[in-house]
């Protein structure tokens, strides 16, 4: 019985001095944030035509719906080459960290909203 308790106190005591505690800020493994890219690049590459109707409530929504039917589309068009381009770009190099695995637009995707506060204004209404 005191050899059983022995060699469980021991296991304890190497469990308590070789746990490291678990980080709350621990960045994603280098396998998710390659993927994430990838992924992000390619959603990007074939949703960018979003931002044609996008910008034009966008537009229509902040400075009136006259300038948003008028210059949306211009916008929107502007806005669809670039997040096609930034998919293309994603996508083609996602192993690489150019310079970061961060998005190269944000928001990160067209439909995500541009600031974070009108996610919070549109859940308090």
């Amino acid at each position: 019985m005191g050899v059983k308790m022995g060699v469980l106190l021991a296991v304890l005591i190497v469990g308590l001095v070789a746990h490291t505690p678990a980080q709350a800020d621990e960045s994603p493994a280098l396998s998710d944030r390659i993927s994430g890219k990838l992924i992000r690049g390619m959603v990007n590459l074939s949703t960018g035509w979003i931002e044609v109707p996008r910008q034009i409530y966008e537009v229509g929504t902040h400075e009136g719906w006259v300038r948003g039917l008028l210059r949306g589309p211009f916008d929107g068009i502007g806005m669809f080459f670039a997040r096609t381009a930034a998919g293309a770009l994603e996508a083609a190099t996602f192993p690489v960290p150019l310079p970061t695995y961060n998005p190269l637009l944000m928001p990160a995707y067209a439909w995500d909203p541009e600031d974070p506060s009108d996610v919070m204004a549109a859940d308090s209404k």
